[in-house]
């Protein structure tokens, strides 16, 4: 990975942080019509994605719970949930997250470790960890957009 990329994804997560940073658990958890989501989803989803492609392509263990990932994966909906996660606890995991990635990248973790090829949904193969990083700030791209429809919606 290289260190541009490491600090775009720095900037990405910091803009998501920045636009979710002081708002209520109701307006996080609220999902308007015609949504399939909500802030605290994409959330969760932008954080678990990351692990799953960049820490279990390399072998790392995961700084997510277990109990976290099948309610971020795609296709899931808050609308399934039995009980609605803490979404101010997801908002304060955003910054540390990305803090470990970029200690973990700066100590060789990544380089350290065999990875896996990652093919996302619509067939692309990251078989790289730069590759993986550079998706993954394309996703949390996405979701911050989506974020942001959101926002504009529930503030």
């Amino acid at each position: 990975m290289t260190q541009v990329a490491v600090e775009v994804h720095r900037q990405i997560r910091s803009s998501i942080h920045t636009a979710v940073e002081g708002l209520s658990a109701e307006q996080l958890h609220e999902m308007p019509d015609g949504f399939d989501n909500n802030i605290a989803w994409n959330l969760g989803h932008i954080m678990v994605v990351q692990q799953r492609i960049l820490y279990g392509s390399s072998g790392l263990p995961l700084s997510v719970s277990e109990a976290m990932i099948p309610l971020y994966l795609p296709n899931t909906s808050p609308a399934d949930w039995q009980t609605a996660p803490d979404a101010e606890a997801l908002v304060a995991m955003l910054m540390p997250q990305q803090e470990q990635l970029e200690a973990d990248f700066a100590a060789g973790r990544f380089s350290e470790n065999e990875f896996s090829v990652f093919t996302t949904r619509s067939g692309l193969a990251l078989g790289d960890l730069d590759a993986t990083l550079t998706f993954n700030i394309y996703h949390e791209s996405q979701h911050y957009g989506f974020i942001l429809a959101l926002i504009n919606l529930v503030g």
